[in-house]
């Protein structure tokens, strides 16, 4: 089961992004902050939402598809401005907002509800995306918490004379990104990609551990990434594995 018109939804989304992230300068957002709904850049926005919306559109018609997507537009940045200070959170929830109000314009535009609904279930009862879904899900949290029971021994001794100048959680999510990308080029079979990523990690991660007082650190590092990797390559292939026989 294939979508039809995907064109127009690609042509939607550019025009969002053209809207919100190329013509939107940084000072409008911070007048609505300040503004709110009595910024005038509030309504720039959402006018050339709406205009780069409609040209998306390549017809004439329908017209309600732009007026849907700038009025809630409008809508959800004034939610924004009224919430106060942007924040990494608000951004990523109003992006999806965004995403997901133009598939739904689309979806009821080219009559293709039924379709999604069928795909979905069809994906969500299939062994082979259960499977890797499974492998994404245990590689990121999970085997964070077990990495630590595994280097719990070493961690006081490694980090007595650390330099404590490093991001909070930065090491944490640096291991979540590595294996999610450790265990994609795994299951697509870029084996080679892997040793790029070892590489370029090494450079950046112990480029800083010369010294002899870090030996301790600098070993405490290579045991967590050896085990990360590994951990990552061994459920990629398992799955690759399974994935075979089903």
């Amino acid at each position: 089961m294939s979508y039809i018109h995907l064109d127009l939804l690609l042509r939607l989304v550019a025009a969002h992004a053209v809207s919100d992230f190329i013509l939107q300068p940084k000072k409008w957002v911070d007048d609505r902050y300040a503004q709110k709904i009595k910024s005038k850049y509030l309504y720039w926005h959402t006018l050339i939402t709406g205009v780069l919306s409609y040209i998306a559109l390549g017809s004439w018609f329908p017209l309600w598809i732009p007026l849907v997507i700038s009025l809630s537009h409008f809508a959800l940045d004034l939610l924004k401005s009224y919430k106060g200070k942007d924040n990494t959170a608000w951004f990523i929830g109003d992006q999806i907002m965004h995403f997901l109000i133009i598939v739904i314009c689309w979806l009821i535009y080219t009559e293709q509800f039924t379709i999604l609904y069928k795909n979905f279930i069809f994906q969500y009862y299939n062994p082979k995306t259960l499977l890797i879904l499974t492998g994404y899900i245990i590689v990121t949290i999970p085997t964070a918490i077990i990495m630590t029971k595994l280097t719990a021994k070493w961690s006081s001794v490694a980090n007595d004379n650390a330099n404590d100048e490093s991001l909070k959680d930065a090491g944490k999510w640096i291991g979540i990104i590595e294996r999610i990308l450790v265990l994609t080029f795994t299951l697509v079979g870029k084996y080679e990609a892997i040793g790029f990523l070892l590489a370029a990690k090494s450079v950046f991660r112990f480029g800083d551990l010369r010294e002899a007082k870090d030996r301790k650190r600098t070993e405490y590092i290579l045991i967590g990434t050896l085990l990360s990797f590994s951990i990552s390559i061994i459920f990629g292939l398992l799955i690759n594995q399974f994935v075979k026989t089903i």
